[in-house]
């Protein structure tokens, strides 16, 4: 049986470089998995400060970025109250507002078709913020599954005209040209505006779910405050510190990662039949000439492995994650002969 191209999750296609791994391998030894963590996550909300050049007092870790949006939902949500986002957003915003009996408010991005191009109706955003008064925003910056990112300006905008927390969730920001935490480094976040992080895409350990928020410090007592006191496990900390401590391959696996997804979308251009959209993310929004659910199950008997999505739009849309150079190289054969 072929190797199955799992290209539906937004997972990494590389694992822990080999060199490292050595390093992985030394601290996992020494881990006492009789031990509780430490509960204040000293060490790891360092490195991660020092990553993102912001104090350890502001970051707030995660059993993954999931877990984040829960603990945020549980400080600022109550049953009735309204979630702004846009749409199409990550499916959890929904999820979430499901479980924590949210009003899920959802603005229509805008496809131009001509242009091949998506962009946020900001009149229409702005507009739902007088009219709903949120007690929460999400932004997802790039976004998922489009891959645009926000302008400085619009969430600049969002949050002046809002009253409630606002969190920039940038799981996908070290793919991209520019991000917006990146502005605050030097003099910290506002204090209603969170940015939501995670080691699962660029970093590769989706796997061990280690996702961290940045945010004000008073924002950050709070929600530490909340949140479970050993919500990561002794070997996913471990992993992550390691990572942390040498970092200086993530720059080149980005680059690495990017540039295949600049190859596989000019490559499918050139498939006059495929049409996809400029991304900053690890992953492609591809308009499919097959009905979304026939593609899917196509490529599913081929061992390729995409996500379907129903947009706002009109369209018969597929999320594609970028895998190595080979395994996309090997889609665009099986896409081509479709």
């Amino acid at each position: 049986m072929s190797h199955i191209l799992r290209l539906d999750k937004n997972e990494c296609p590389y694992s822990i470089p080999s060199y490292i791994r050595e390093d992985v391998d030394r601290a996992l030894l020494s881990v006492e998995p009789n031990r509780y963590p430490d509960p204040s996550y000293g060490d790891l909300r360092q490195a991660l400060g020092d990553y993102v050049d912001f104090s350890a007092s502001s970051i707030v870790p995660g059993n993954g970025g999931d877990e984040i949006l829960w603990i945020i939902f549980a400080a600022w949500i109550k049953p009735g109250d309204t979630v702004l986002t846009l749409n199409p957003s990550f499916s959890q915003y929904e999820h979430m507002c499901k479980v924590f009996k949210a009003r899920h408010l959802s603005v229509p991005m805008v496809f131009d078709e001509t242009a091949f191009k998506v962009s946020v109706d900001e009149v229409a955003f702005m507009r739902a913020i007088k009219e709903a008064s949120p007690s929460l925003i999400l932004l997802d910056s790039p976004n998922n599954p489009s891959g645009v990112i926000l302008s400085d300006d619009f969430i600049d905008s969002v949050v002046e005209n809002s009253s409630c927390p606002v969190i920039v969730d940038e799981a996908y920001g070290e793919f991209a040209s520019r991000r917006y935490l990146d502005r605050f480094t030097a003099k910290g976040l506002p204090e209603r505006v969170s940015v939501l992080k995670t080691m699962s895409k660029a970093w590769g350990i989706a796997g061990l779910r280690v996702g961290y928020l940045v945010t004000s410090e008073k924002a950050s007592r709070f929600l530490n405050d909340l949140r479970s006191p050993f919500n990561v496990n002794v070997y996913s900390e471990t992993v992550a510190l390691t990572l942390l401590k040498n970092h200086s391959w993530l720059e080149e696996r980005i680059k690495t990662i990017v540039s295949t997804r600049e190859k596989f979308r000019e490559s499918l251009a050139e498939m006059s039949r495929w049409k996809t959209l400029a991304s900053e993310g690890n992953f492609l929004l591809v308009d499919s000439p097959i009905p979304g659910d026939e593609l899917v199950s196509l490529l599913r008997d081929r061992y390729a492995e995409v996500k379907r999505f129903a947009l706002p739009w009109q369209g018969d849309w597929i999320r594609v994650t970028v895998g190595a150079d080979d395994e996309m190289n090997r889609l665009l054969s099986i896409m081509g002969k479709l």
